[in-house]
């Protein structure tokens, strides 16, 4: 029979150990609990567990002096780390990461969420740790993975941009995306079918997603359709998300279809136009389309799109569809 996986529980608080415990026990987890890190590294250098879930507000020894110890130590330094904490601002959270720790998770949260997120890390975790040697500083890092209820968004990719990390960023939100990295730079972006910044955009739209790294240089057919720093791309990204919020509240909601009138069908052609306008108004028609179909059909970025959308409905040149009933 296969050994139990080990797990560490360090927390100040009794009933946080408890509610930890009773959540991984029976999920197959051997549970042992410290009350504050000093406690916890004797622990570690009697039976080195397959993970550690530590706060970081403890007497004694906080949680970032543990994970410090527990890095610095050749034959701990690969043991994971899932932070616990009620602390949501953003430079403790990216201490935390730089550190090493592997996710982080703030109270209070579900026996659920708890369960999957120390499934996943020990997934990703090596299989065998060499037990007296040093990590190789080169080596790949393992993948992060969390929610953007924990860490914004933002937050995400600047962290992300800051430690200068490779790999595809799987986010599942809204929609399923996909964001590529390159030594911190965003180098492209997929989501609902679209790419590059247009994909990044909508992306950033989302009121939320969970998130999970997969580390190493993105795939060689990966095109470069974003050549700026991740910073200015960012920027920009979230200065424009401000207008664009205002002009989706201000038109109808997105599964109502627009369509041209037929009045004004027959003056399409004789009025300059440009080419994003002739597409919309084609793709809306006669019969019409949703706005966020149309939205979909131009290679503008999601801002130009709604601002012509918002431009052709004022100009009378889409009306909303308001009956769709049986012919």
């Amino acid at each position: 029979m296969q050994a139990k996986q080990r797990i560490l529980v360090v927390d100040d608080s009794a009933l946080i150990r408890q509610v930890i415990t009773d959540a991984l026990t029976p999920a197959g987890f051997d549970v042992s609990a410290a009350a504050d890190g000093s406690e916890a590294l004797r622990r570690v250098a009697e039976t080195p567990p397959d993970l550690i879930i530590a706060d970081i507000l403890m007497p004694v020894m906080d949680g970032w002096a543990l994970c410090e110890e527990v890095r610095r130590a050749p034959a701990t330094a690969d043991i994971p780390i899932i932070v616990l904490t009620t602390e949501r601002d953003v430079p403790k959270r990216i201490k935390g990461f730089e550190i090493g720790v592997d996710d982080y998770m703030c109270k209070p949260f579900s026996k659920e969420e708890l369960v999957a997120r120390v499934k996943a890390v020990l997934r990703r975790a090596s299989p065998s740790r060499p037990a007296a040697t040093a990590p190789d500083p080169a080596a790949t890092p393992a993948g992060l993975t969390g929610h953007t209820d924990h860490i914004p968004m933002p937050d995400l990719f600047q962290l992300l941009s800051m430690n200068g990390k490779s790999g595809t960023l799987h986010l599942w939100g809204e929609s399923v995306a996909r964001v590529y990295l390159r030594e911190g730079q965003i180098i492209n972006a997929e989501t609902q079918g679209l790419k590059g910044e247009k994909a990044l955009f909508r992306i950033m739209a989302w009121p939320s997603a969970r998130f999970e790294l997969e580390p190493g240089e993105p795939e060689r057919d990966i095109d470069i359709a974003l050549t700026g720093s991740t910073s200015s791309v960012l920027m920009e990204g979230f200065t424009h998300l401000d207008e664009l919020r205002d002009l989706i509240a201000a038109l109808p909601p997105g599964d109502r279809r627009l369509r041209v009138p037929a009045a004004r069908t027959a003056t399409l052609d004789q009025m300059e136009l440009s080419t994003m306008q002739r597409i919309i108004l084609y793709t809306a028609g006669g019969r019409g389309a949703t706005t966020s179909e149309i939205v979909d059909t131009v290679p503008q970025r999601d801002l130009e799109a709604y601002r012509t959308l918002t431009d052709l409905i004022r100009r009378g040149l889409l009306e909303v569809v308001v009956e769709d009933g049986p012919k």
